[in-house]
């Protein structure tokens, strides 16, 4: 008796990619890694966050235009509703 089977390339790498995502599942699934998670967060907020203020201030003037743009499409859509709710009256 002979039993031949024919193996894809493709069809390895899904097989191999199930096992790396069971295998990051069952990682990540310990209860050490929700520790690890919030010191890593812990350790860096305040470097992000400076940074992320810093951005924000040197691009002030990007920052400035893109409120006006936010302001004006707001008044715009406020005066297009006032008009045709006069024009209804």
């Amino acid at each position: 008796m002979k039993i031949e089977l024919e193996i894809t390339e493709e069809e390895i790498r899904d097989a191999l990619a199930r096992k790396v995502r069971v295998a990051i599942a069952d990682q990540t699934n310990q209860w050490s890694v929700d520790d690890f998670i919030k010191a890593t967060v812990r350790k860096y907020w305040q470097e992000v966050a400076d940074k992320m203020v810093k951005e924000c201030l040197e691009n002030s003037e990007d920052m400035r235009t893109r409120i006006i743009a936010a302001v004006e499409r707001k008044l715009k859509s406020q005066v297009t509703a006032l008009m045709k709710y006069q024009a209804k009256g």
